[in-house]
């Protein structure tokens, strides 16, 4: 009977869903205020979920369903002058999940950019940190269903979803052929009962990206966020408007975040709690590729691969099951190790399949902690290229060496 009742809501969540994607007459997101030279545009975000999840219903044994908001965004975007531009949005994630719907809105971005050429911008504010392509990628734009979090593992209480505080220089050179962004942030200052970086040095990121066709960098919020795929609604269709090959490095670093703790010691504001200290650094490679496959642009393969290496120092039990890092006195996922993130996709007009494949492995962790493998395949509908679009993703993944779980998720996505 449990699992009748959750076949038909999973029938009904369908039928819903597309009905609110195909009743959306909205193909350019954001209401402008202001004239050409100083304007604001104000836009909504808005993706839904719908989620099954094989055995994790309370009891354990049957299928999970949980529809909710996945996101749930007010963005404000635009300029003062031509030299001045400015971005804002707020975020209420995962609104309902799991019948929770107690208010958790907050400032994802802000920040402000002076725009001195083509090669050289400033940003400052709450920023994206400039590490891999995949973390630079905007949520409105991402290929497949949702980021790949898993393999993104900044120090604990360096950002707040990704973003940091601090200020980024960026741009174009060399024909356009390379971009630059070289970032100073707060990352993680330390307190009393947090040992790391107690001199309150300032985090470093910084990336290198070689274009060997069209860019994806700019002045403005257009060229701050790089698409996971890039697309436009014409009367031929849905299009590719770019031809992208690009390949990228990254890299992050601050002094003193790996602490090391004395054995029997569990207080970090207690003296002789530290053994030794060693800076966090981690780097990253990539290669992107979004490129049409017709002359009318109407066919594109769009893919992916993102190489990561973190050091987030010693995660390995001693003798006495007492973790030696200080990362191991809380639950987390920071581990010292190397991993890949990877998506494939090729698209026909609105229509596209693509397979993706996640893997990390914890080189500093006892056993299979930490370890991480998820495998997935998924359908887009793009009806109004980014605007209104909808996806189902299903597949398997499995942490700290346990089992395969199974789960599927359709999400239809409104941005106007």
């Amino acid at each position: 009977m449990r699992g009748s009742w959750s076949l038909r809501k999973m029938v009904s969540v369908f039928a819903v869903l597309g009905v609110l994607a195909s009743a959306s007459p909205v193909s350019a997101a954001g209401v402008k205020i202001g004239n050409d030279e100083t304007y604001m545009k104000i836009a909504l975000l808005l993706q839904g979920w719908a989620s099954f999840t094989d055995e994790g219903a309370p009891d354990g044994q049957s299928l999970n369903t949980d529809f909710y908001l996945r996101r749930m965004r007010i963005l404000l975007f635009g300029q003062l002058t031509d030299k001045v531009q400015f971005f804002v949005e707020t975020d209420n994630p995962n609104f309902g999940k799991n019948g929770n719907f107690a208010g958790n809105t907050f400032i994802q971005d802000a920040w402000m950019e002076y725009n001195l050429s083509e090669a050289f911008q400033v940003d400052a504010g709450m920023l994206l940190v400039p590490f891999s392509h995949h973390g630079m990628q905007g949520a409105v734009t991402l290929h497949s269903l949702d980021y790949h979090g898993a393999l993104v593992k900044y120090p604990r209480g360096s950002t707040k979803v990704w973003r940091d505080y601090g200020v980024m220089i960026r741009g174009l050179v060399l024909n356009k052929m390379v971009g630059y962004r070289l970032a100073i942030l707060n990352g993680v200052h330390g307190g009393a009962q947090d040992p790391r970086n107690p001199h309150d040095w300032p985090r470093l990121t910084a990336r290198l990206t070689f274009n060997m066709f069209d860019t994806e960098s700019g002045p403005g919020t257009g060229g701050f966020f790089w698409d996971g795929i890039y697309l436009k609604k014409t009367d031929a269709g849905i299009v590719s408007t770019k031809k992208i090959v690009s390949v990228g490095a990254s890299f992050d670093w601050q002094k003193d975040l790996n602490v090391h703790r004395n054995v029997g010691q569990t207080n970090p504001a207690a003296d002789g709690f530290v053994e030794n200290r060693q800076d966090y650094w981690a780097m990253a490679a990539d290669i992107f590729v979004d490129f049409p496959l017709s002359e009318d642009k109407l066919m594109g393969l769009t893919g992916q691969v993102d190489f990561y290496y973190y050091n987030h120092g010693d995660m390995t039990n001693l003798a006495d099951g007492q973790p030696r890092s200080f990362y191991g006195l809380k639950p987390g996922s920071e581990y010292t190790g190397m991993g890949i993130m990877s998506e494939l996709g090729v698209r026909y007009d609105a229509y596209e399949a693509l397979v993706s494949v996640d893997w990390f492995n914890a080189t500093e962790s006892e056993g299979d902690a930490g370890d991480y493998l998820a495998i997935y395949g998924g359908f887009n509908w793009w009806w109004l290229g980014h605007s209104t679009s909808l996806k189902l993703q299903l597949g398997a993944s499995k942490a700290n060496g346990g089992d395969f779980g199974l789960m599927g998720i359709l999400q239809t996505q409104l941005l106007f």
